[in-house]
Formats: C-alpha cells, structure tokens, sequence
C-alpha cells in the first residue's frame, strides 16, 4: 500500500509548502476553519511499540491509519497557515474594499519566489467567506492572478460547517509554491473539502470531493500516476459509529503483483460506537483494463476496539502468493458487510 500512501502524500507535499508562501501570519481571534474540523479520527490505532507480537493490526488497517495521517497533515496543515493568515489580517487596515470584501495585496512572496499574494475575506453574522489568490511576483491587481484556494465557514454555539475548494490547475501553472522537494509531482484537477461539525456530540462528517485530481509522480527508481473523480467521505455519527471511504486509479506495483497498467482501488473502513471496526479493500480492472498478476483482489479485516486483528480474508487467487494469510473467524467481526451501505 505504499503507493497508495504516495499518493496522499503528493498532497501533502505541495499543500505544506503553502505555508511558506503566506506573506503575513499572527494571532488573533477571527473566526475561521480549525483542524478539528476537517480531521479524520479514526478509532484503535495502537502504537506498534505495544504490539504482543502474537496479536497484529490488519494491513488494511495499518494502511487506513497512514492514509489518514498523510490526509491530516495535508488538510490542517493547509487550515491552520490560511487561519493565521485571515486572523492576522482581521487586525490591519485592507489594501481596499469591493462592497462588504475586505481586499489585501497583491503582496509579494516574503520568501523571495516569483510568486505574489492576495486575500479577500467577506464576514457578515456567523458566516466567513474567503479567498486566497496567487499570481506573479508583479502582479499589480486581483486581475493578474488566479484562485488558488475559496472556502467559507458557519460557525454557532452549537454546530460548525463549511470547507474550502483548491485548485491544483493553479498550483502548476506557478510552479515555485511547490518547491524542489514537491517538483517529483505534477498535478491537474481540483479537490473539494466540505464539513459539518457537531460541538456538543461526536457527530463529524468530512467529504473530500476529487475532481479530475491528478499525480504523476515521477521519481528517482520509478513513475507512478494516480486519478480521481471520486468522493473521499468521513462520518461519525454522534455516537461516535462511522465509516469511511477512499477510491483512487492507480498503478500497484510495490510487490510485483501488477505492472503499470492503472486499476481501482477501494478501502473502506466502518467501526462501531466502542471501536470494533470492519476493513474491505479490492483492486480490480476498469472496463477491461488492468495488469494484476492474478485478476481483481480483494481483502477484508475485522479488529477488536483495540485495533487487533481478529479474522481476516484473501480472495483465492492469491493465497497463491501468501497462503497463510488468511486467519481467524468471521465470527467474530463485531459488524457485517451490510455496514459499508450505511
């Protein structure tokens, strides 16, 4: 699943590096999106450093927990920088005004790059509006730049709501707010982010809205390219029972079970309110497309609450490969596969 973790992480490069970018961070007491409410909790990640070595964490939940952890770093990273920014420039005279938008730059890169910045932020009652736009180092006006990122939030005593849309398109088109590192990675497309927070319950959901989003990872040993046009959802429920999902085309080829052809993969996760959890994962063929060594696979866990694996199941075709891999009861999976339609 190293690929997989590859993919998140080509986000999570070229989104950190943002925060290099910003051209004023403080502190201050604007209301804006917090990482609370775009990060994805997911229940019985244990330390591997506690791990009795006769009891194990499934790989599918192991690759879940990366997944999420790349995801997390990606999406706060980019929440808390652009918080700081709007915070800050809560508390300083705008550049101007277009009606009730308070507009600030274009400012220059603080870091030196051939890049330029501006900041329009729109509050009225519990709702903030924003938008963080990017241009040339001479950019002069909002007319010689591009959206890079718009989003909102609605906030009360009692719920929070909202997310933000970035546009990678962007991200290409100047290439320095990647950085060198982020230079492996060429990206096209655009990725949603939309929330609904309860305060007073563990209600969150979280859906990440792929739109032509694409990786080309091109590196130093090999190439690999990714796609979406899919929904990344996370839901809890308020009693803290939830699932999740990710889709993504890609190419597999980590264990030498697949070549470079792209097929979809699928990990789904659903746990219930004490932490009993449930995995399914598959790699199969697009309309007749793809190069596993032996067809689709498929792979499904169950784990306790404290993440341990308790049964677990290869398709047939490849326990040619581990054939000891499959292991314990499905009795004992706290849910049933009907709990991925929920």
């Amino acid at each position: 699943m190293t690929t997989l973790t590859r993919s998140t992480l080509a986000a999570s490069i070229a989104l950190s590096l943002l925060s290099g970018g910003c051209f004023l961070l403080g502190e201050g007491g604007a209301k804006f999106i917090e990482a609370d409410d775009v990060r994805l909790d997911l229940p019985g990640a244990v330390s591997n450093r506690d791990v009795d070595p006769s009891m194990i964490h499934g790989d599918l939940h192991d690759a879940a927990i990366r997944v999420t952890e790349d995801v997390n770093t990606w999406v706060t990273s980019m929440v808390e920088t652009s918080a700081r920014v709007v915070e800050y420039l809560d508390r300083v005279p705008e550049t101007s005004r277009d009606g009730n938008t308070r507009v600030y730059g274009p400012y220059a890169d603080r870091d030196g790059r051939d890049l330029g910045w501006l900041v329009r932020i729109d509050e009225s009652a519990d709702t903030t509006n924003f938008e963080l736009h990017v241009g040339p180092r001479t950019a002069a006006s909002q007319a010689d730049m591009n959206k890079l990122m718009s989003g909102s939030l609605v906030a009360t005593e009692e719920d929070r709501s909202g997310g933000f849309t970035l546009d990678f398109d962007v991200v290409e088109k100047y290439p320095d707010i990647k950085g060198d590192a982020a230079k492996l990675y060429t990206y096209a497309g655009a990725v949603s982010v939309t929330f609904e927070r309860q305060l007073g319950s563990d209600f969150k959901h979280i859906d990440m809205d792929f739109q032509d989003l694409s990786v080309l990872y091109e590196g130093f040993l090999d190439d690999d390219a990714f796609f979406s046009d899919d929904t990344y959802t996370y839901h809890r429920a308020a009693d803290g029972s939830g699932s999740f999902r990710l889709a993504l085309l890609g190419e597999w080829d980590d264990f030498g079970w697949s070549g470079p052809a792209q097929e979809n993969m699928t990990l789904e996760w659903a746990w219930t309110p004490t932490g009993e959890g449930r995995t399914r994962g598959s790699i199969v063929e697009v309309d007749g497309v793809g190069d596993m060594k032996h067809g689709d696979l498929a792979l499904e866990e169950c784990f306790g609450a404290d993440g341990y694996l308790t049964w677990r199941q290869i398709n047939d075709a490849y326990l040619v490969e581990a054939p000891e891999y499959n292991l314990g009861d499905p009795k004992s999976c706290a849910l049933g596969v009907d709990a991925f339609d929920k």
